[in-house]
């Protein structure tokens, strides 16, 4: 799953997240493996101030 935003004030700034999973099952073995992914759409408050004189 990655997650990343980006926010620009004057410059920029970016950081991202980034998750993996990677399970490790013994051979001839029988291992229910569940994965659950949550996934949620975050909007962040935008503000833009324009001085055009």
């Amino acid at each position: 799953a990655n997650q990343s935003w980006a926010s620009q004030n004057g410059g920029s700034t970016t950081t991202s997240l980034s998750q993996s999973v990677r399970p490790t099952v013994p051979a001839r073995s029988k291992i229910p493996v569940k994965i659950e992914l949550y996934k949620a759409d975050i909007s962040y408050p935008y503000e833009f101030k324009a001085d055009v004189s």
